[in-house]
């Protein structure tokens, strides 16, 4: 009889501080912010603006103009954006032009 009530009472035991453990968050799993300390990966790619006026862009940090029927070299870390600094046709002051990764590297963007 008390060896049937300690195994009960360590079954129960077991079951009630399991439990708890089905939703704790994983010990290998590392928050989101210490991703900011590993450098990017680089990605070069081209932008050609295929309309008809200069386009002022925020590439990362720099801001540049891409003249009509140019074509400019980027070098940018994943994860930057390039973002349209002024007014256009096509594209409203702040729009996302393109979100740089590890996909455009080698190509051409060609921006109407």
């Amino acid at each position: 009889m008390k060896r049937n009530f300690v195994v009960g009472s360590m079954a129960v035991a077991a079951v009630l501080m399991a439990a708890p453990a089905v939703y704790a968050q994983p010990l290998a799993k590392a928050p989101t912010g210490t991703h900011a300390m590993f450098k990017s990966k680089m990605v070069n790619f081209k932008i050609t603006n295929g309309g008809a006026e200069p386009l002022t862009v925020k590439a990362g940090k720099n801001t540049l103009v891409l003249e009509p029927g140019k074509t400019t070299d980027f070098t940018l870390a994943s994860g930057d954006e390039v973002v349209s600094k002024n007014r256009t046709k096509h594209y409203d002051e702040g729009q996302v032009l393109a979100h740089v990764n590890e996909d455009l590297e080698g190509h051409n963007i060609t921006i109407m």
